[in-house]
């Protein structure tokens, strides 16, 4: 069974935010390669999403929020929620970034 992988309006902000911050601080090279591992890895997300863990922010939030990593060096993780068939992305951060909270959208 595959399900359905939506990127929200917000995470869509914030992957192109990194990707255009890498270009312009690394090289297009660099910044390509983690767009295709991030494409790879939400790919992944059609098969098993549940085999993420559980974000460490889901009990504040009070939903369970899964997290997956992306690359070697786990500098991202891909927010998502898992309803049904459909697998919501819903925030795309930095591991220097702060969590997210209740305040933040989340669908």
């Amino acid at each position: 069974m595959n399900y359905e992988v939506i990127i929200q309006p917000t995470a869509f902000l914030e992957i192109e935010t990194a990707y255009r911050w890498m270009c312009d601080n690394t090289t297009p090279e660099l910044a390509n390669k983690w767009y295709y591992q991030f494409e790879d890895a939400i790919e992944s997300l059609k098969k098993f999403p549940n085999r993420c863990t559980i974000a460490p922010e889901a009990k504040a939030i009070g939903r369970e929020v899964r997290q997956l990593w992306i690359g070697k060096q786990r500098k991202y993780r891909v927010l998502f929620v898992v309803e049904e068939y459909i697998v919501a992305i819903i925030h795309v951060r930095h591991s220097h970034q702060s969590s997210i909270d209740e305040t933040d959208e989340i669908l």
